[in-house]
C-alpha cells in the first residue's frame, strides 16, 4: 500500500450509480461496489465515465481486497 491515505484505482468504467456508491469495472473486468464517501472527489465522476484512475482512502481498499 501506499504511504499516503489513497490507493489509486484503474478503473475501466463507471457502471452505475446510487445516491451514495458507484459501481465501478476494474480493468481486468472486475466490478465492484465502492461508496462515495470513500472515493476521492467523488461528485466529479458519472456513469459512463471510461479509462480512469480513481483514488480511494486506504480503509476501503483493504475492507474490498484491492489494497
Amino acid at each position: 500500500m501506499s504511504h499516503s491515505n489513497w490507493v489509486h484505482l484503474d478503473v475501466e468504467e463507471i457502471v452505475q450509480e446510487t445516491e451514495a456508491a458507484f459501481l465501478l469495472r476494474l480493468d481486468g473486468g472486475e466490478e465492484i461496489w465502492l461508496p462515495k464517501s470513500q472515493i476521492d472527489d467523488a461528485e466529479a465522476y458519472t456513469v459512463g465515465d471510461e479509462d480512469l484512475t480513481v483514488s480511494v482512502t486506504e480503509w476501503i481498499a483493504k475492507q474490498k481486497g484491492l489494497d
